[in-house]
């Protein structure tokens, strides 16, 4: 590698570092995975997780590399990656496993380290018989070059697409209800938010930080500078708030020694906020969220939440309550919840009362079928704005407009991808100019409906249409068919298992 008149030059034959795109750099780093790594003992995942480690320390490096007063301080040890470039074998597994410790330990005390600790907490090396292959990757695809010279852009959406291609694996987490948000849906979501660089975001059950990757854009497009309290999530899985820290790290720019913007966290745990923050809290005036749509064996912690409306209540239907008993007033709200949700019995029906007279419940729209991977699940958005209910004893809400974009609209990850495209006409109906919501007019998809009319029916079910007739195609293939009724009744036999358990 060479430096001429300041443009950093790449290894021979390479082009400089600064016109690098992001199909290049996945490129580049799935075929070292295809041809010089054990896939069969290396899943996707486990490699795009060392490529995080990785990444993070050499931009660490280098940042204090720089000339003069650009010169950081290292948030690693000092020297760090140039020992992990000259050890081998056992030497390197025992070396990076004691990095990953130590960097991965909270100490309060050095609050520049927060960041690392989400990122390396549990965080182990491959096999000890893998460490000729992380050698070769740190050798020949990290060393050689100088990765902040690279487009932050660049970076960021390598990342991501890397995490997307591990679609597959993550399908071993449904059972913790772990799905991948199409971005596209997410840049939607936070146009309809008219998120701005004012706003402080929320996600309560962060995934993979793509929320909050979706919100930050928005928010730069209208404002030149954004801080790092803007953005915040927690997620209870240590995994992905390992995927989350990066992913959002390399999107946005932050500085690897900032406060972290992803926190190992029960969301649903503590009563008061709602999402909480390292060291001190910001009041949230935006919460989007997708949480959990499936339980399966993790079992709500809310002994503690005497806020909740409702209790023994699904993930989906806690989050919403949740959000909605502790975001402050006036925060704006979009929160996923299936189908169940919107008419399920008992719980639900509670929550979805309570919610239409404390917030002002003013959107439903009903997204299309096959857009998250794997399952067939049928997902809607609820749109609302933190409030109270009115002096005359009138619920919040005054009425609610549903968007149909789901009847005779099926997509797929793969073979017809959602894009923004596909929401225009929502986003013109969801804010027609500056007359914000007051000046909707109803269409063949969208119409509204009177909150006293919602408040009669039974079980207040939120179950509504926009008057189109679905077609089979809204509910796609056989194969997802037979999936999505093969997942309802695992979770039917959990529910009865329950009943029976409790009767014994």
């Amino acid at each position: 590698m060479t430096v001429e008149r300041g443009i950093v030059r790449g290894a021979a034959g390479e082009p400089p570092e600064s016109e690098w795109t992001s199909r290049r750099i996945t490129e580049r780093l799935w075929k070292f995975y295809r041809e010089k790594t054990s896939i069969k003992a290396l899943t996707r995942l486990e490699f795009v997780e060392h490529i995080a480690y990785l990444l993070f320390l050499k931009l660490d490096h280098e940042h204090t590399q720089r000339p003069g007063r650009f010169a950081k301080l290292p948030v690693a040890p000092a020297g760090s990656w140039p020992k992990l470039t000259d050890l081998n074998g056992e030497d390197l597994h025992a070396f990076l496993a004691r990095l990953m410790d130590e960097l991965g330990t909270l100490n309060p005390a050095d609050p520049r380290r927060a960041t690392a600790s989400v990122l390396f907490h549990d965080a182990q090396p491959w096999n000890i018989d893998r460490m000729s292959e992380l050698r070769r990757l740190v050798v020949e695809e990290f060393a050689p070059y100088r990765w902040t010279a690279i487009p932050q852009t660049a970076l960021g959406e390598a990342f991501s697409s890397m995490l997307a291609e591990c679609r597959e694996d993550f399908l071993t987490k449904r059972q913790t209800g772990q799905i991948l948000t199409p971005p596209p849906l997410l840049a939607v979501v936070a146009k309809a938010l008219a998120v701005t660089g004012e706003d402080r975001v929320i996600d309560a059950a962060g995934g993979l930080g793509s929320t909050l990757i979706a919100a930050h854009r928005e928010m730069t497009a209208s404002s030149t500078y954004v801080d790092s309290t803007a953005i915040a999530a927690a997620d209870i899985d240590a995994q992905m708030c390992r995927f989350a820290t990066m992913n959002i790290l390399l999107n946005t720019g932050r500085v690897l020694s900032d406060m972290p913007p992803v926190l190992r966290a029960d969301s649903l745990k503590e009563k008061g906020i709602a999402v909480r923050r390292y060291h001190r809290d910001v009041a949230a005036t935006v919460a989007i969220c997708n949480p959990p749509f499936k339980s399966g064996d993790v079992v709500p912690d809310t002994d503690r939440r005497d806020d909740f409306w409702a209790q023994k209540a699904d993930l989906p239907t806690n989050f919403l309550q949740h959000l909605a008993i502790t975001l402050p007033q006036g925060a704006r709200a979009a929160v996923f919840v299936p189908d169940g949700v919107l008419f399920g019995s008992g719980a639900a029906a509670t929550v979805r009362e309570a919610l239409l007279k404390n917030c002002d419940v003013h959107t439903l729209l009903r997204l299309p079928t096959g857009i998250f991977h794997g399952t067939n699940s049928k997902s809607n958005i609820l749109f609302f704005t933190k409030s109270a209910p009115r002096p005359t004893g009138e619920p919040a809400t005054r009425e609610l407009w549903v968007y149909d974009a789901r009847t005779d609209n099926h997509h797929t990850d793969t073979g017809r991808p959602l894009t923004e495209a596909d929401f225009e006409d929502f986003l013109a109906a969801y804010r027609p100019g500056e007359l914000g919501h007051r000046g909707r007019t109803p269409s063949p998809r969208f119409r509204s409906y009177p909150a006293s009319e919602l408040l009669q029916r039974p079980g207040v079910s939120l179950d509504l249409k926009a008057g189109l007739a679905a077609t089979l195609d809204d509910f796609g293939s056989p194969g997802e068919i037979a999936l999505s009724i093969a997942e309802h009744l695992d979770e039917a036999g959990k529910r009865f298992r329950t009943v029976a358990e409790s009767l014994a």
